[in-house]
């Protein structure tokens, strides 16, 4: 196990979960994640394909547990709390205990370039999440993971350029943290075996201190 990522992240709405090939529920992830169960419009802007069997979903949760003892990445289950919704509690404040989670709403990767001190974030969410902010959320966390933690200097995110949903919640929190669009690159992946243009931002370790941003989260390892 990688002692560098936290094993759980929570904010005030959501749980992100890093899952091991032991102890994740592999046919509740494939579920979710089968041709039968995935919205096409989902991943229309998504470089993957749906699983087609039970063995892609195992092969994904150990490919990505190699990156994670690698300490070269970190995939996240994003999960909300039970009870989360746009509105608190009004008994509380608060939206939903953090030991209570609900169905998968999607995931969030860091991939980190420590040569480059830096990192690379990817979000996926499921399209009945869509609309209630959770991009923000979890990008928050994972932006103060790779400065207070993991003491990188830059994170990077990109979406496909035609992507306008995509534009719209990363420019909200770049905006916010105090980051930047670097530009179009041109032809950077394949989209069902044509090339498509990808739209870079980022962020440096000194834009986000100058942002005063709220750490409204936690992160917890195996032991707490």
């Amino acid at each position: 196990m990688s002692e560098l990522f936290p094993d759980r992240i929570e904010t005030e709405r959501l749980v992100l979960e890093h899952e091991s090939p032991a102890d994740a529920d592999l046919f509740e992830r494939y579920r979710h994640l089968s041709t039968d169960a995935t919205d096409p419009e989902a991943f229309e802007y998504i470089p993957v394909s749906p699983h087609e069997h039970p063995q892609d979903t195992a092969e994904m949760l150990g490919h990505r547990h190699e990156r994670w003892v690698d300490g070269i990445g970190a995939t996240y289950v994003v999960r909300p709390k039970d009870g989360a919704s746009e509105v608190q509690h009004a008994s509380d404040g608060r939206a939903g205990d953090a030991r209570d989670a609900g169905p998968p709403a999607g995931e969030a990767e860091l991939l980190a370039d420590w040569e480059h001190r830096s990192a690379y974030f990817a979000f996926g969410l499921r399209k009945r999440f869509w609309g209630r902010g959770y991009s923000g959320e979890r990008a928050a966390a994972l932006v103060s993971l790779a400065f207070d933690r993991l003491d990188l200097e830059l994170v990077s995110v990109t979406h496909l350029a035609a992507n306008e949903n995509s534009r719209r919640a990363v420019e909200k929190y770049v905006d916010r943290f105090g980051g930047r669009r670097e530009g179009t690159v041109r032809n950077q992946i394949t989209l069902d075996d044509e090339p498509v243009d990808t739209v870079r931002y980022s962020i440096s370790r000194a834009e986000y201190e100058a942002s005063d941003p709220d750490r409204d989260h936690t992160f917890r390892d195996s032991e707490d």
